[in-house]
């Protein structure tokens, strides 16, 4: 499949190709290259394979606007052709986020959004369901949808607070991954210890191993579904709470174990999660959560506050977010170097921000329950929109 960028090149191109042919088949949104597909007014038949192509190629355009929340181009698409919103790809079709570099098996736009938990492309989404003739497919095709998003099983705690229960493989991975990092002995030299030894430096043979099986499990070189993928905020969670047990009994045997662990684990931890919680990362997860800051321009076009990029440019690439700097909780901005209170991930903002989370889509969903059709694209009612 092409680029987005190529294929949004030849968009003009194509509409003019398309638009001359004045057929009953014409879909004036399409994305089409005259490049790959001839077309001429006396070939139908050739006319109705283009189009064919040029929807395919849009659905998959549209695919990857969602993943990678670009509210833009999903408006554009949907404005255009509303029945998108209920398209069925074709079954091996592979949608590659352009950020987070993830590859998974496409599906319906919603029906991706709610179990990645896009809560901001959820509440996008539901409105063209409104524009579509109500029939029976709609409603079972937007309900099926909902129906996928899974709510995390809690407990009381000894506070008598409701905990989130995490995995048991989720928990034991990552206290695996503490019990490496506790042993690195750093044989090509202390990262920030001395001059010239980066973050991202090689670690000793035992580590390196670990963290390339880490990298395939969050990013698998072939595409994966969504339902056998790991639950990306679950297992964050998890990193944090092995992080904060370990921590106060003093794991780590010194400074450089805990910040290399907290760099190379819980950073290429956060580099997979969607946009929409990236940019919460950007502004600081403190304080988007615990604070109700809103979220700058900055922090909107996914730069941290000393302005790198929250995402890597590539799977491969060992650098930026995960290699050189993790995202503090409190501190905003690019951190190496784990000190102070409140500094570290302990993760209690995450906490509250998933069961947040779970809150308004629960409430999006009785919504639905007592108004099937309540929804507005300028729905701006407060708590419908998290953060």
């Amino acid at each position: 499949m092409a680029s987005n960028r190529q294929i949004s090149k030849l968009n003009d191109r194509a509409y003019d190709v398309l638009k001359k042919s004045q057929s009953d088949y014409l879909k004036t949104n399409g994305f089409f290259s005259a490049d790959i597909f001839s077309i001429s007014s006396d070939a139908p038949s050739q006319l109705r394979a283009a189009i064919e192509i040029a929807n395919r190629v849009t659905l998959a355009i549209f695919l990857q606007a969602v993943i990678d929340d670009d509210t833009e181009t999903v408006k554009k698409c949907l404005d255009a052709e509303p029945d998108l919103i209920s398209g069925q790809p074709d079954k091996n079709l592979v949608i590659e986020s352009k950020l987070t570099w993830q590859k998974f098996y496409a599906e319906a736009a919603l029906t991706m959004a709610v179990k990645r938990k896009q809560i901001k492309m959820i509440e996008l989404l539901l409105p063209y369901y409104d524009k579509l003739e109500q029939t029976e497919d709609v409603l079972k095709s937007r309900a099926e949808a909902l129906s996928a998003w899974v709510f995390y099983e809690t407990k009381k705690n000894a506070q008598n607070e409701d905990e989130i229960v995490i995995p048991e493989e989720y928990a034991v991975y990552a206290q695996s991954l503490i019990d490496v990092f506790k042993e690195e002995n750093f044989p090509h030299g202390i990262p920030g210890k001395k001059a010239g030894v980066p973050m991202n430096v090689a670690l000793s043979e035992k580590t390196d191993s670990a963290l390339e099986s880490f990298l395939n499990i969050l990013l698998p070189k072939k595409a994966v579904k969504l339902d056998d993928y790991i639950d990306p905020e679950l297992f964050l969670l998890a990193l944090y709470n092995a992080f904060r047990d370990n921590i106060d009994v003093y794991v780590f045997q010194n400074r450089e174990q805990n910040n290399a662990f907290c760099v190379r684990i819980i950073g290429l931890a956060q580099n997979i999660l969607p946009p929409e919680i990236a940019k919460i990362f950007c502004e600081g997860l403190y304080d988007v959560v615990e604070e109700n800051r809103k979220i700058s321009g900055r922090a909107d076009s996914l730069k941290l506050l000393d302005g790198k990029a929250f995402y890597r440019g590539g799977r491969d690439i060992r650098s930026g977010l995960g290699f050189e700097y993790f995202c503090d909780a409190r501190w905003l901005a690019c951190v190496s170097d784990v000190g102070g209170a409140g500094r570290g991930p302990y993760g209690n903002a995450w906490k509250i921000y998933i069961k947040q989370k779970q809150q308004v889509f629960g409430n999006i969903t009785q919504q639905l329950l007592q108004q099937p059709n309540s929804h507005s694209a300028n729905d701006t009612r407060p708590g419908c929109v998290i953060c």
